[in-house]
């Protein structure tokens, strides 16, 4: 009698697999506090840079008031508006003194959101993003729009491309109370499977209590999309993450992270922990340039914090950008000062 062999499929590899941390034992001899680490073995590998931008620059010539940028940022030959004047202007808070913290974490999802969808997108051949969305959704009115709902949960966009998750409780205008705001949500098709991956951004501290994460956040994902696999990006500095005697050799991971990874780990959840190309001060930078733009556009007055160059002939004020926020021109006749208008090559 001849026999059938029974014929199983291979397993459809995780594709953010290399991107997890992993537990190794460090050489003999290195100089190391326990026997055990845990370290990454690759970061997002995006190479990408911000500029800022002045109303008058030459990138904002043919466009429109509201879409006039401010904030690019760069990753190849990839150009994206980061902030604009819509921006600042429809914004729940003033760009102000008063609102530092807000700005900063703010400019820290943009940022992480870019880098994160360009990670995807040039992930693996066989990978694509999108899917979220269905045939309703219209990006026109997408304030509102409800994305996937259960009985008891529902996941809507709240301001886009901001979403919040909603319990049924009892409580609240309608029955449901927000648990859950995520500063980015993910889509991912991968032969044949769906991976839903939750962006966090922090800036230097990373106060995420685990047991949230999995009530809040991951129990509610699995109600609402039951056959996806889920991934949770931890997006922050590398000094929140690695050890600081090791992160340039070992890229020891710190105790947080670590708690973080095991802990979701245990509930089928992938962890990646991504770190920010800019440094705090680069995120300063960019908020002290909104703060000063915000204010010229409401013709409010400004203080600059940036360099003055002065020579016999012109005066130079930058406001933080990298071209002049003012520049003046000296006619040498009558010693008088004009303004001079600024259209700047990109």
């Amino acid at each position: 009698m001849s026999s059938v062999q029974e014929t199983r499929k291979k397993p459809i590899p995780d594709p953010f697999k290399d991107f997890e941390p992993v537990k190794w034992t460090p050489a003999k001899g290195a100089d190391c506090d326990c026997e055990l680490i845990y370290s990454t073995r690759r970061n997002h590998g995006i190479c990408g840079h911000y500029k800022l931008h002045n109303l008058n620059d030459a990138i904002n010539d043919d466009l429109s008031w509201y879409e006039k940028i401010l904030v690019e940022y760069v990753i190849n030959e990839c150009s994206y508006a980061i902030f604009t004047v819509f921006d600042l202007l429809t914004s729940p808070y003033a760009f102000d003194t008063s609102a530092e913290g807000n700005i900063l974490g703010e400019i820290a999802e943009r940022v992480s959101r870019r880098v994160t969808k360009y990670f995807l997108k040039h992930l693996n051949k066989k990978g694509r993003t999108g899917g979220i969305f269905d045939q309703r959704f219209d990006p026109a009115n997408r304030d509102d729009f409800i994305v996937a709902h259960t009985d008891d949960y529902i996941l809507k966009i709240q301001k886009y491309p901001n979403l919040i998750i909603l319990r049924r409780s009892g409580r609240g205008k309608y029955g449901y109370e927000n648990i859950k705001e995520l500063d980015g949500f993910f889509d991912y098709r991968y032969m044949g499977q769906r991976h839903i991956l939750v962006l966090e951004s922090k800036l230097e501290k990373v106060n995420v209590d685990c047991n949230d994460l999995v009530r809040q956040l991951f129990v509610p994902l699995r109600h609402l999309f039951p056959h996806a696999h889920f991934s949770y990006i931890l997006f922050t500095d590398k000094h929140s993450v690695f050890m600081k005697n090791n992160f340039s050799t070992r890229r020891q991971i710190k105790h947080i992270p670590v708690e973080i990874y095991e802990r979701l780990k245990g509930e089928d959840v992938g962890t990646l922990l991504f770190t920010f190309n800019e440094s705090r001060e680069d995120f300063e930078k960019i908020k002290d340039f909104l703060i000063t733009q915000y204010r010229i556009i409401l013709k409010l007055g400004v203080t600059l914090h940036g360099k003055t160059v002065i020579n016999e002939r012109e005066i130079m004020v930058f406001d933080g950008g990298e071209t002049p926020h003012i520049k003046l021109a000296k006619d040498m006749e009558s010693g008088l000062w004009r303004e001079v208008p600024l259209r700047h090559k990109r």
